[in-house]
């Protein structure tokens, strides 16, 4: 009997091997896949207009950088030593990701994340151990339930903050490849007044006249019931050119419902990449920064889109301007790595950094094009 539970055992272990390294196979095969997908849409980007996405960098690319407890910079220098956090902030300098505020149908579920955030908060002030990553002290002051009812992010200070902070749109790589104003403009009207979305999209004309439209206008065509009124938002030239490489997005975007863009279902069909919860690590909040101004005050749920690798992580982008080359890469299973713009043999780091950054990007998955 001994012998029989010796032979089970090592059979078990064995299976469990297997199980893994096939798991670790598959995560693998669908980050390559996604990388290959996302990259015929950048070449289509590319052949359309000249360039790859010119994705604006939305922090620093200084990877000693403070960041806080959502992982947003800070204009401070901590030291010169390599905190994951700071790295990865400033590798995500140039966002794959796309934020927008939530439309109103799902403020229910926005006020359920609100909730939740908040729970963790309070229990974080009260020295719960799991909640100490939680900034306490911004938390607790609350979070927009996308019901409107707080006007502090439309007052008159509402345009004079730095963009980089005032996260309300974050015009990640997604804003580029997706038609921009079919997936952003869904929110509350008066966002569209906002600084940060008039200073970055330019008005467009009815494609059916040649008028030039207003933000609001563009907005109730996309919402309208009317056929008609919807072409005219997908058939303004900028969004209609992305029908050209959406079949290779279709069902591979993260987002917390469904998208339906140009005949293509780009949702993704796996339901953890669909989780609205406060537990999601691809939820992305608004911090407001340190200003004492109203729109400040708070902070907000944001809706977003995405596309994640095998491991569930969002992948990362990197294009130095005129944007005639990029790097687009996942950081492997081990969830770390390290910007392409310093080099490993950089004298700016050292040997024991070097050594630790070796073993952060050993088993990236990288696509790049030169």
């Amino acid at each position: 009997m001994l012998i029989v539970v010796v032979v089970l055992v090592t059979l078990m272990s064995m299976v469990f091997r297997l199980g893994s390294v096939g798991g670790s196979s598959a995560a693998r095969n669908r980050t390559i896949s996604r990388l290959q997908r996302v990259e015929n849409c950048l070449s289509g980007y590319y052949a359309a207009f000249g360039t790859y996405p010119p994705v604006a960098l939305h922090g620093s690319r200084n990877i000693y950088a403070a960041v806080n407890s959502h992982g947003i910079q800070s204009d401070t220098q901590v030291n010169n030593n390599l905190v994951w956090e700071q790295v990865d902030a400033a590798c995500r300098s140039q966002p794959v990701d796309a934020c927008f505020p939530f439309p109103d149908k799902y403020s229910s579920y926005v006020s359920t994340v609100s909730r939740a955030l908040q729970e963790k908060a309070n229990k974080g002030a009260q020295g719960d151990e799991r909640y100490k990553k939680y900034d306490k002290e911004t938390l607790r002051q609350g979070f927009d339930d996308a019901s409107g009812q707080n006007i502090g992010r439309f007052n008159p200070y509402s345009g004079e903050s730095d963009w980089k902070n005032l996260q309300l749109f974050k015009f990640g790589l997604m804003s580029y490849l997706l038609p921009r104003y079919l997936v952003m403009i869904n929110g509350d009207e008066a966002f569209l007044d906002f600084d940060q979305w008039t200073s970055n999209n330019t008005l467009p004309r009815d494609p059916l006249n040649d008028d030039e439209l207003t933000w609001n206008q563009v907005r109730e065509y996309q919402q309208s019931e009317n056929a008609e009124d919807r072409a005219r938002v997908s058939n303004i030239p900028s969004q209609a050119v992305t029908a050209r490489w959406m079949p290779n997005l279709e069902g591979v975007v993260a987002s917390q419902h469904t998208w339906n863009l140009y005949g293509i279902n780009v949702s993704s069909t796996d339901d953890s990449e669909k989780n609205l919860s406060s537990d999601n690590p691809n939820i992305d909040i608004y911090e407001p920064g340190d200003f004492n101004k109203d729109s400040h005050s708070q902070q907000y749920v944001l809706d977003s889109v995405t596309v994640l690798d095998g491991w569930g992580k969002t992948f990362y982008y990197y294009s130095p301007a005129p944007y005639q080359s990029y790097v687009l890469w996942s950081a492997g299973p081990n969830g770390r790595t390290f910007p392409p713009w310093i080099p490993l043999n950089s004298q700016t780091l050292s040997p024991t950094d070097r050594e630790t950054v070796g073993s952060w990007v050993k088993d990236d998955i990288i696509q790049l094009s030169k």
